[in-house]
Parts: structure tokens; sequence; C-alpha cells
């Protein structure tokens, strides 16, 4: 029995229903688009994207305040000025663990944006990585993330340390943290807007 390519599509179309046609083609290209290094991140964090839930508050008796150590961890904004954590939280602090690699980390920065776009002015956003600036310079340029706040450190404090990315913490005026999240959130939500008018109005 020979091989003809051009019987063995015909049936195909001929046996199939155009919606189970449609579904195929979905399921290749999607296929498809995992594969190619160019898309793979960006469709990975759109899927992650939409299966990510608002984070929650970490219960009374798991919140802690942060130690002297964490307050002097040194950052360096994009223009290489260097702060310390601890001169950050004369406002409640957002704080977010991430790399421009990481489809996570990816997933979740639209809802930051969006949240930053109403609490910039009243909340620190501390986005930190520990790649090369430049690399982040490209990254928020090529996506248009150029107003969020991010800054540079080589090391994490203990409190912060986390075997995962990104990792999210928000701690109130006096470094207590309420919220301790690994993985991918969904930050633009009620949860988290109704946390932040909370620590504001304290």
């Amino acid at each position: 029995m020979t091989f003809n390519p051009k019987k063995l599509v015909a049936n195909y179309f001929r046996k199939k229903k155009p919606l189970a046609i449609l579904s195929d083609v979905v399921f290749v290209v999607l296929v498809a688009l995992f594969i190619i290094p160019s898309t793979r991140t960006d469709v990975s964090a759109f899927f992650i994207r939409l299966t990510s839930f608002a984070p929650s508050t970490l219960d009374a008796e798991e919140q802690f305040t942060v130690n002297p150590d964490a307050l002097s961890w040194p950052l360096y904004d994009r223009q290489g000025n260097k702060t310390s954590f601890g001169e950050l939280n004369d406002k409640p602090v957002f704080l977010n663990i991430w790399a421009t690699w990481c489809p996570p980390c990816i997933a979740e920065l639209p809802g930051i944006h969006k949240l930053y776009g109403d609490y910039g002015d009243k909340v620190n956003f501390v986005l930190v990585s520990n790649e090369d600036p430049e690399k982040v310079h490209s990254f928020a340029q090529e996506h248009h993330y150029d107003g969020l706040p991010f800054y540079y450190s080589a090391s994490v404090p203990r409190n912060f340390s986390s075997n995962s990315i990104p990792t999210t913490f928000i701690l109130d005026r006096n470094g207590r943290i309420l919220v301790n999240k690994k993985g991918a959130a969904r930050w633009n939500s009620d949860t988290t807007r109704e946390l932040l008018d909370k620590l504001l109005n304290e």
C-alpha cells in the first residue's frame, strides 16, 4: 500500500467537522508558537496570565516585621543611583522580585503596571532583578514598561529570599509583611486594591 498524502488530507477534511478542523489548526499553531524560541516566552506568559488568581493576605500569626538586614539592603535604580530598602519604607511597599527571562514574571507585569498607574504616587513599588540593568532597560522599552521603578541587586536578604520567581511582598509603613506570594498573581484585583487602600488609611 503506497502512502498518498493528497488522499490522506482529502479524507481528513471529508471526515472532520469544521469546528474540529478549526480546533486542530489552533492546536498546531499553539504548539508551533511554544516551539519557536522568539514567541515561547510571550505565549507561556499569556496562558499563565489567564490562569492567575488574586493573592491572599497572610494570616496574622504568619505576618512579621523585616529585620535590619533587609532595611539596609542596597538597591540600584536604572541610572545607577544607590538607595537602601529601608529608605523606601515611608509608604506601604509593593516589592516584586523578577527576571526578564521568566514567563510567570512577564505574565503578571501588565497587572502590576496598571496597579502602579493608580497607586505609584502613594505606594513604593520596587521591582528588583539581578540582571544587567541594560537588559532590563531594553525589556522595559520593548514592552512599554518604561515608567515602572526597576531596581538592580546582586543578592536578596533572608526575609525576601525564595527558591522561585516571581516572588512578591506587600509591606505596611512599619515594614510588616502582609502578603508573601510566590509565583504569578493577578495583582490588579479588588483584593489587592482593598489591601492597599486599607494600608494608606492607617
